[in-house]
């Protein structure tokens, strides 16, 4: 009996269970919006939905303001002199590597504005991915069923 309705229960569980899937437009370079949209909000939005039985997959496109959050060289581009960014550099990276190794999430990185604020892929953190553009990302993420959200 104990068997017969731990299955129903499980088999319940994956029924009912749904991925909800969404996409960060992140453009922001200001620090506390960067931090309370991707830093805070995207864990406590994953971690709301796990508890609801739901899997979920998160896709980041990086482009405007916000490519120096995610530069692990600073001193090799033009973010070096930023003092804030410099002084908080290290918790960030603790923080996104948290998050990238915890939730599994898609870093992906505009080429195109990178190369523009002559950003090099070896002055990234390893777990972000370059892409063409971010249009390109865009339309990727949501031409998957990713919901869009903007972080502007």
């Amino acid at each position: 009996m104990r068997l017969a309705l731990f299955i129903l229960v499980f088999a319940a569980t994956f029924t009912f269970a749904d991925t909800k899937k969404f996409m960060i437009d992140l453009k922001t370079g200001d620090m506390e919006s960067f931090s309370n949209q991707l830093l805070i909000g995207v864990p406590g939005t994953i971690d709301y939905f796990t508890a609801q039985g739901d899997t979920v997959d998160v896709a980041v496109v990086i482009h405007g303001e916000a490519y120096k959050f995610f530069v692990q060289n600073l001193e090799n581009t033009q973010y070096g002199v930023d003092k804030k960014l410099v002084e908080n550099q290290e918790a960030i990276h603790k923080r996104l590597e948290e998050i990238e190794k915890k939730y599994h999430i898609h870093l992906d990185i505009c080429m195109s504005g990178m190369h523009k604020k002559g950003i090099l892929s070896e002055d990234l953190y390893p777990f972000v991915t370059p892409i063409k553009s971010a249009m390109v990302g865009l339309v990727k993420w949501q031409n998957a069923g990713y919901a869009y959200i903007p972080a502007h």
